[in-house]
């Protein structure tokens, strides 16, 4: 009997169909989805987002829960509902829906007060992390999620994926004594591998916060995607993150904002953590800085000199002098880079860098700080560091979404 071929068009229908299952997904684009849809429907919901809170079409979270559900009001987190400020940020009125915005990053103030969910049975979360634990979204996040737990409020995440993974993780988990300020909220490591939704049932159980926590997860997203390109506009979730790239040059660079050196923010900030100087480091010093981070052979970085003009934020106006970081994409351990830039900082400019100041928090420590001032080998720090990690890894598997 001749066995029959399979049409064009059908072969066509099923791998459309396959490239579908597989799509990524996030909760944003999910909510449409039965499953998901009822959860919304018959009350009154806030919002938490930013301008990142868009779906896959391009819709703004706002829009699609504006048209369909009964949207009360907005709650926005540090740099604003327009993702444009660095600093306080007031409250005002959505020009589009006329809802009110009230701003959860304002002087002395971080969390909704009671009052602001009196009207409200829900709060939807869509924002869009970099999986850090000095950015605050989640701090944020927490903040609503105890006020909401105290006003018996329902707080509904919609997940989205770690860019950065959810299998490499890196850096001092967070002394407990320093946990719950804004950068520095829970007892994670510093690049901790969860997505927000995952991080937020860790704190409800280990908080012992008992909110109404329902997570509408990513779908189509494995643990060990590194999320360098996007099927999706990259819509900045912080000024000086301007494209996706720069997430990974941040979870290399960041934490040396610590001290006083400029980090390429500037007015258009495409240049924001690929370059680090001060007025205080000579040409030449800054050729030596660079030959002596090349000396470390960092897997898929070089450093070379690099002098500009600052335009925004610390010696704003001044010509400063340091180094240029070339990552040609592969992965490096984050926290040794910061560990050995930050070591040979101190090492060759005691009298001008300020690491008196250099926060605990951000480093995970007070020994971490020790240990960079007093130039103990990185290799004596890893070990610490790494046998934190492993338990991390287990204590975090019950929270899991994927």
């Amino acid at each position: 009997m001749k066995k029959s071929i399979p049409s064009l068009a059908f072969v066509f229908f099923f791998l459309m169909t396959l490239q579908n299952a597989f799509a990524l997904e996030y909760g944003i684009d999910r909510i449409n989805e039965p499953a998901f849809a009822g959860m919304f429907a018959g009350k009154r919901l806030a919002v938490l987002t930013h301008a990142a809170g868009v779906s896959k079409n391009g819709e703004h979270l706002i829009d699609l829960l504006n048209r369909s559900y009964n949207l009360k009001k907005i709650f926005a987190p540090e740099h604003g509902l327009r993702t444009t400020n660095d600093d306080y940020v007031k409250d005002t009125v959505d020009e589009k829906t006329n809802l009110p915005v009230i701003s959860l990053y304002k002087q002395g103030s971080r969390a909704p007060r009671a009052s602001d969910l009196a009207d409200i049975d829900a709060i939807v979360v869509d924002l869009q992390d970099v999986g850090l634990r000095y950015y605050t979204y989640f701090s944020t996040i927490a903040e609503i999620m105890k006020v909401s737990a105290s006003q018996d409020k329902e707080v509904i995440l919609l997940d989205r994926p770690n860019l950065l993974g959810g299998d490499v993780i890196e850096g001092k988990t967070l002394d407990p004594k320093l946990a719950g300020t804004f950068t520095a909220y829970h007892t994670v490591p510093t690049r901790h591998g969860m997505t927000l939704g995952e991080l937020a049932r860790m704190i409800n159980v280990e908080n012992k916060m008992n909110v109404k926590l329902t997570i509408v997860p990513v779908q189509g997203w494995a643990r060990e995607s590194i999320i360098s390109t996007l099927d999706r506009q990259w819509i900045p979730p912080s000024p000086a993150l301007t494209e996706i790239e720069q997430v990974e040059y941040y979870a290399l660079w960041g934490s040396l904002e610590n001290f006083n050196v400029a980090v390429g923010r500037g007015k258009t900030n495409e240049e924001a953590f690929k370059i680090l100087g001060a007025p205080w480091i000579s040409v030449e010093q800054s050729i030596a800085l660079a030959e002596k981070l090349n000396a470390f052979h960092f897997d898929h970085i070089i450093f070379k000199p690099y002098s500009w003009v600052v335009s925004r934020e610390i010696f704003v106006g001044q010509q400063v002098n340091g180094i240029r970081m070339e990552w040609s994409g592969g992965e490096t351990r984050s926290d040794e880079l910061t560990y050995k830039v930050a070591q040979l900082l101190v090492q060759m400019f005691p009298d001008s860098i300020n690491s008196a100041k250099m926060s605990s928090a951000t480093y995970g420590s007070k020994e971490i700080i020790e240990a960079i001032r007093n130039n103990v080998p990185w290799e004596e720090t890893r070990t610490l560091i790494d046998k934190e990690i492993n338990d991390f890894k287990i204590r975090r598997q019950p929270y899991l979404l994927y």
